[in-house]
């Protein structure tokens, strides 16, 4: 099973079974509360040129100049790490491997998930296909490793508006799904939400607490991306739920859960 150990705690990130799809794994174990990352304040890599004409022959302003990425540098750095087998995809080895190459620990660093994300990562779990890393790398604006280190600390999910972050938490579930599964195992949901939503939900404790007692064994995207969603909208007195909303009922449970508790 590969995992990923975040702030001193282990917290699985991933799924079971993957090993006959990959060479290698990240391991962890352990459920200690996840600790926030350390904040880093740089906010972007990306250069800007642009030029004006000052002529009067109609011809305006001139269109800002975009930094070019080397895409045969990219295709490159892919190859590298691509799977020996499948040259048109990176798998977990290789996407661990790249990590190592960036100084990340892929079995400690929340890192790794936000760059798996950054490079558009999206066609199948736990993968990055050629043509999403040079995408990717395009759209952080890198022709290298050593440009894209340089970019890491940017890539820190505390400081993500909720908008970026939202999108950064969906991914999170669809990256750890299991092949064709559209659903992840509650055990391994109740490791890798810590890990995702960080300090970002005041109902996340509790919420750990009342899931083994649930009986759902399996989670859903709806029920992934819902609670996020909740922790957004309503406080900590349960102001703000109303018991006709369109929650799941997942959450409706967790409710009752929490009032009962009182």
């Amino acid at each position: 099973r590969r995992s990923i150990r975040v702030g001193g705690g282990r917290v699985s990130a991933t799924l079971r079974r993957r090993r006959r799809h990959s060479r290698v794994h990240v391991s962890v174990s352990g459920r200690r509360a996840f600790g926030r990352l350390a904040a880093f304040t740089m906010a972007s890599i990306m250069r800007r040129a642009s030029g004006k004409s000052s002529s009067r022959g109609g011809r305006g302003a001139q269109e800002p100049q975009v930094p070019s990425v080397d895409m045969v540098a990219v295709d490159a750095i892919f190859d590298q790490f691509a799977d020996p087998e499948d040259t048109e995809t990176m798998n977990m080895e290789g996407i661990a491997n790249l990590a190592t190459e960036l100084g990340l620990d892929p079995e400690t660093d929340v890192t790794v998930l936000v760059l798996c994300w950054k490079l558009k990562s999206a066609k199948k779990p736990g993968e990055i296909q050629r043509d999403e890393f040079q995408k990717g790398m395009e759209a952080v604006g890198c022709s290298s490793t050593k440009e894209l280190q340089a970019a890491l600390p940017s890539f820190d999910p505390g400081f993500m508006e909720h908008k970026d972050f939202r999108d950064f938490y969906r991914f999170c579930f669809q990256f750890n799904r299991e092949g064709t599964q559209r659903t992840i195992e509650k055990e391994a949901i109740m490791e890798l939400l810590p890990l995702c939503m960080m300090n970002r939900s005041i109902f996340l404790q509790e919420f750990l607490e009342f899931l083994p007692t649930c009986g759902t064994s399996r989670i859903t995207a709806d029920q992934w991306n819902s609670f996020l969603e909740f922790s957004h909208a309503v406080s900590a007195d349960l102001s703000g739920y109303e018991e006709d909303s369109a929650w799941p009922l997942l959450l409706d449970e967790f409710v009752e859960w929490k009032q009962a508790k009182k």
